[in-house]
């Protein structure tokens, strides 16, 4: 009968102040014999820095650590394990094992927390095998990794409750494709035994416990399906106690030859990224070491407010697929002595790219992390890239996190490019579409366009994603496209199309709204001919944007000629730029600029005028080049316009070379033009032993009507001036009849009845009126902005009005075109009541409309002066008149039961008018005594008198109906005669709050002249009920009745049951009336 031996012994030691303990065991069974050794030391300490150094040394890195780095730590114990197992048959067995822990244990507040590090290796070797023994090691952090802390995801429902745990990485040399099975491996368990040599009796000793590795592991096991390193982790559910999985990542791939794919914009040394660093600024080492397929270029370190961070930067290439991940960063809590850790682990990456390539199909993506240096917001911004054979699909998209009180936000711009058909002419070629929430789309200008992200005919040649990210990248940091603005939305969406393949075109309709509205039309056109010709003999491309913005008034009109386009061949280049902008509302109200390439060298352009670049014409051919620009702009002043011309020929013995120019300016009423122009030409010979050299050239100056000018001659030794024609003169004033009929409306002939005479007409001078053929003139009119309820109107009589309106909610406004300095409005038949320009005689406290109307200003309204409402100069400068009496007249009257049809005789004040403020052409209306030839005369009079609105008088009712209060919020177009006054707080005590969320209390203290503890707990607001609170309320109640405010009496309000019942899921803010900030 076999006989079954189970023998243990043990020794401890102490080497140096370093407890080991050794055991040693034998056990034998019908089976087998197996020795078992265990080993373990205790609470030694290592210094992590020249641990680390150590480590980068054998790879040839010189590791420079940031002092708070260079620590000691504690290791709780190293545990080793000799298991050989002899069996009565077969090849004997030896297992190697491994594990150790390393504990950072720290304060925090009146508790300890601690992190813990593991690492376990484990090999079996079998005798007489054959081939190289397996073995596992790897490594492991004992914390929870929560992805609810992860950015982007974290609010992902489902997916924020799994916390990551045990997370490591494991290397093994096996390879599981050789054998056919994957090797499977456990996080070795290590227990802790009563040392049984222990016999102290007084005191605990370091050697009491012994650590040794349990070989049935803690029931987390990973399968390995493939060797080298793998990134592994237990994913756990909330409220769990078990993993749902432990899964291992491989981390190295077959080696294979990388793809040809463009190197890395974050490698690139040109391109400059403000990215996010993570929670602290982080020591990168460059490491730059290949092994096979994976490239790890840096690793990165930081120590800072308890937390420790490590990150990396590394690259994979398979086949054809590339993969790139730069500043990888974890953070986590790290104590050090004295100083406490930190509360969370955080993750962190500053880019990814990834591309797949094969023939015929390419797929990738990218993104990168910036944050906005003057916002401080954070930003991801990427492009995804699909191409299959010949259709295509291309998105830009950006999201920004909800942060720092601002809401999250979010864009997408798309492009597919699929052949749709249609007729030769409009042919669709693809599609485009976008929108954004919380950001802003920002149109190109005539700098932007050229390349602007939203016009793919002009997008500059791309490769993977990560190079079409580099190439925009710039555009969405900067600003220039899409802006971060909370509250603002855009659509768009558009066409790419070809007629009859020749041209080749793109058109996008984008509509902003939100914060502002804008109506926009973005376009490219390329033109090349002959098409498909290899030396094309034109090739054009322009690009266009035009937009509609009511809240600057502003009409809008902007193009360019692409640097790309040429004619006759490439070395003719061709570019410039053209615009149109006009004012119809706001600051800038009439003003108007036309331009086609630029303006006069001598004019100070307004800094709201467009910046246009020159039309401009470049030939390079060999030794002759020539160029030539050219330019022409109107503006409510004056027409400019003006072209030069070089060219020079350079065969080094012989240069030759032409100049000539010209810039005109043209006032056009009365008509006057100054021009001046120049013309160069010249020859240097260079014989060897000296360079012979002549010039001529001559500087002109041209004036009229009627003509003249003088001239400059350089002949290189002599200079002469040459005077013709007549001499400059002041230009003859036009008639009022001459000024009319060019620049002001036509008048307007319109078929209906003659007027009935009135009383106020008889005063006026005797003139025949045709009975189907009236003429009104166009300079005054009235129109209906508001209260319109129908137009040409007839009654049962016959009868026809122009216009129903409703009474009380109603809007007249009439125009002038010529700008006026005084107003009347009529009383009667022969008499008016003067509409004052003193502003302190608009918005009286009483409304009296017996002998004029209510004179309103409405708040905000832009006077001329803090005494004059509107301009009082006006002039009409093509007659040289100056400080004429422009009268703005307003009749408005009622037909009374007596009147016959067509006659009104009651003459009415009872209504509200306020005066229609903006700006008026310098050239008609300004001071004759200003140069019209001055390029820098300003363009136009500001705060002129264009007329009135009529509204009906303002109304106090005693009260009002129930109205819901978001109908009140957000309707827009009322007008009151209600401005904002400044708080007055009471100043007489102070407040001092402490919240406490996990105990639910909220105590209040006030000091001053009062002294009150509010103690409020379990979100329940008892200081609703407080006696002196209480009587704060009463007080300012009484005083809104007191002044008017026809609120609630203080005897009807009652918060008894708010302040002591629990209404409340967070305490609110705290602050004394009428400050902004709460305590």
């Amino acid at each position: 009968m076999p006989t079954n031996v189970d023998l243990t012994t043990g020794i401890n030691l102490e080497i140096g102040s370093v407890p080991v303990s050794l055991a040693a065991e034998l056990t034998t069974t019908d089976t087998a014999t197996t020795y078992t050794f265990n080993g373990c030391v205790q609470n030694a300490v290592i210094d992590i820095g020249t641990f680390i150094s150590f480590v980068g040394q054998q790879f040839g890195v010189n590791v420079l650590l940031p002092p708070e780095l260079n620590l000691e730590a504690i290791i709780n114990y190293v545990a080793g394990q000799v298991i050989y197992t002899s069996p009565k048959t077969g090849n004997a067995t030896t297992e190697l094992g491994v594990s150790a822990s390393f504990e950072l244990e720290y304060s925090n507040g009146s508790n300890t927390d601690k992190v813990t590090l593991s690492f376990y290796a484990d090999s079996i070797i079998q005798s007489g095998a054959t081939g190289t023994n397996p073995y596992v090691v790897g490594a492991a952090i004992d914390t929870d990794l929560a992805f609810k802390n992860l950015p982007l995801v974290g609010d992902i429902p489902v997916f924020n409750e799994y916390t990551l745990k045990h997370i490591g990485f494991s290397y093994t040399n096996a390879d599981p494709k050789t054998t056919g099975k994957p090797v499977t491996f456990h996080i070795p368990k290590v227990n802790t035994t009563a040392n049984p040599l222990y016999t102290r009796t007084i005191g605990d000793g370091k050697e009491k416990n012994n650590y040794s590795i349990d070989t049935k592991g803690d029931q987390t096991a990973f399968t390995l399906t493939q060797g080298g390193f793998s990134l592994t982790a237990g994913l756990m559910r909330e409220g769990s106690a078990t993993a749902e999985n432990n899964f291992a990542l491989p981390l190295a791939l077959p080696a294979a030859t990388p793809g040809n794919t463009p190197a890395s914009y974050y490698n690139n040394p040109g391109n400059k990224v403000q990215t996010s660093p993570p929670a602290s600024p982080v020591h990168w080492i460059n490491v730059n070491k290949t092994f096979g397929p994976v490239s790890l270029q840096k690793i990165g370190l930081n120590y800072a407010s308890g937390e420790a961070t490590f990150g990396i930067s590394a690259g994979m290439s398979m086949g054809g697929f590339t993969l790139d991940v730069q500043g990888l960063c974890i953070t986590f809590p790290f104590p050090l002595p004295g100083m406490p850790a930190g509360n969370e682990v955080t993750f962190d990456i500053q880019g990814l790219g990834m591309d797949f390539t094969e023939p015929g199909l390419e797929i990738g993506g990218a993104f990168l992390k910036t944050v906005d240096p003057k916002t401080d917001i954070t930003n991801y911004f990427g492009e995804v890239i699909v191409q299959i054979a010949e259709f295509g699909f291309k998105a830009v998209g950006g999201y920004a996190p909800a942060q720092n009180s601002n809401p999250a936000a979010f864009f997408i711009y798309a492009n597919l490019e699929v052949p749709l058909g249609g007729p030769p002419f409009f042919y669709v070629s693809g599609l485009a579409f976008g929108f954004g929430v919380n950001y802003a789309l920002i149109l190109p200008t005539t700098d932007t366009l050229p390349t602007y992200l939203l016009l793919p005919n002009m997008a500059p040649p791309q490769g993977n994603a990560e190079d079409a990210l580099s190439s925009i990248i710039g555009q969405l940091q900067n600003g220039s496209v899409i802006k971060y603005e909370a509250g603002e939305y855009w659509v768009g969406f558009g066409v790419q199309f070809t007629s009859f393949d020749m041209i080749s075109a793109f058109a996008m309709v984008t509509f902003s709204f939100g914060v502002d509205m804008q109506v926009a039309l973005l376009g490219s056109c390329a033109i090349v001919l002959p098409e498909g010709s290899p030396d094309a003999l034109a090739s054009i491309q322009v690009n266009l944007v035009a937009a509609i913005t009511p809240s600057t008034g502003l009409i809008n009109v902007t193009g360019v000629i692409t640097p790309a386009s040429y004619i006759f061949g490439p070395f003719v280049k061709l570019s410039g730029g053209f615009a149109f902008y006009l004012w119809f509302a706001g600051e800038h109200q009439g003003d108007f600029v036309v331009s086609l390439g630029g303006y006069h060298p001598a004019f100070n352009k307004p800094e709201w005028y467009p910046d246009v670049p020159r039309i401009r014409v470049t030939f390079n051919l060999g030794p002759f080049q020539a160029s030539g620009s050219s330019y022409l702009a109107l503006t409510p002043s004056m027409f400019m316009a003006g072209m030069s011309v070089a060219a020079t020929y350079d065969a080094t013995v012989v240069k030759v070379w032409f100049n000539m120019g010209a810039d005109f300016l043209i006032c056009w009423s009365p008509f006057q033009y100054e021009a001046d122009a120049y013309v160069n030409i010249g020859c240097d010979l260079n014989v060897g032993l000296f360079t012979i050299k002549i010039h001529v050239g001559a500087d002109l100056q041209l004036w009229g009507p009627p003509f003249g000018g003088h001239a400059d001659v350089d002949l290189d030794v002599i200079t002469i001036t040459i005077q013709f024609g007549s001499t400059a003169a002041a230009p003859v004033p036009v008639t009022w009849q001459n000024l009319e009929q060019n620049f002001l409306p036509p008048p307007v002939k319109t078929q209906q009845p003659a007027p009935q005479p009135q009383p106020r007409l008889m005063s006026a001078v005797s003139m025949s009126a045709a009975a189907t053929d009236t003429t009104i003139t166009a300079n005054v009119s009235a129109s209906v902005s508001t209260g319109l309820l129908g137009k040409d109107a007839s009654s049962q009589d016959g009868e026809t009005w122009n216009w129903l309106l409703d009474p009380d909610y109603f809007n007249i406004v009439t125009t002038t075109t010529i700008p006026a300095n005084m107003a009347n409005w009529a009383t009667g038949a022969t008499t008016n009541a003067a509409i004052p320009n003193d502003p302190t005689q608009y918005n009286g406290a009483d409304i009296d409309t017996s002998s004029h109307p209510y004179y309103d200003l409405p708040a905000g309204t832009e006077t001329y002066s803090k005494t004059q409402v509107w301009n009082p100069n006006v002039n009409v400068k093509p007659m040289k008149l100056s400080n004429v009496q422009s009268v703005h007249t307003i009749t408005l009257c009622k037909r009374e039961s007596t009147d016959k049809k067509g006659q009104f005789s009651d003459y009415r004040n009872n209504v509200s008018v306020d005066p229609v403020l903006g700006s008026s052409n310098m050239a008609l209306w300004g001071d004759p005594a200003l140069s019209s030839n001055d390029a820098n005369t300003p363009a136009l009079l500001t705060q002129t008198l264009l007329g009135f609105n009529i509204t009906p008088v303002p109304r106090n009712p005693d009260t009002v109906n129930n109205v819901p209060l978001i109908d009140l919020l957000f309707t827009s177009g009322e007008q009151t005669n209600f401005s904002y006054m400044s708080p007055q707080p009471d100043t007489s005590y102070t407040l001092q709050v402490k919240e406490n969320d996990k105990a639910e209390t909220l105590d209040i203290t006030v000091s001053g002249t009062t002294s009150q503890e509010l103690d409020n707990s379990s979100y329940v607001l008892s200081a609703f009920i407080n006696t002196w609170v209480n009587g704060q309320r009463n007080a300012i109640l009484d005083d809104l009745n007191d002044n008017g405010w026809n609120t609630y009496a203080s005897s009807l309000v009652t918060l008894t049951n708010m302040g002591s019942t629990e209404m409340l899921t967070d305490w609110p803010m705290i602050a004394i009336l009428g400050t902004n900030n709460a305590a």
